[in-house]
């Protein structure tokens, strides 16, 4: 998924520049979690690890201040 092109002109400035570090993190992530799930067996999500609901978890702000 790109919106650089249609949506923030600085952004697909950076993506010219530098290429898409995002995308490429998130296809790598996509393939460990493929082959991840070739070795281990992972419960579906929103179920924790005794087949029980887990909390959800918190939101936290991608630009707010580690703590």
């Amino acid at each position: 998924m790109n919106y650089a092109d249609t949506t923030a002109p600085i952004y697909a400035e950076l993506i010219r520049e530098q290429g898409d570090v995002p995308g490429e993190v998130r296809r790598t992530a996509e393939e460990v979690m493929r082959d991840l799930s070739r070795v281990i067996q992972m419960p579906p999500a929103g179920l924790g690890p005794n087949g029980g609901q887990m909390a959800p978890m918190a939101q936290v702000s991608p630009m707010a201040p580690l703590q």
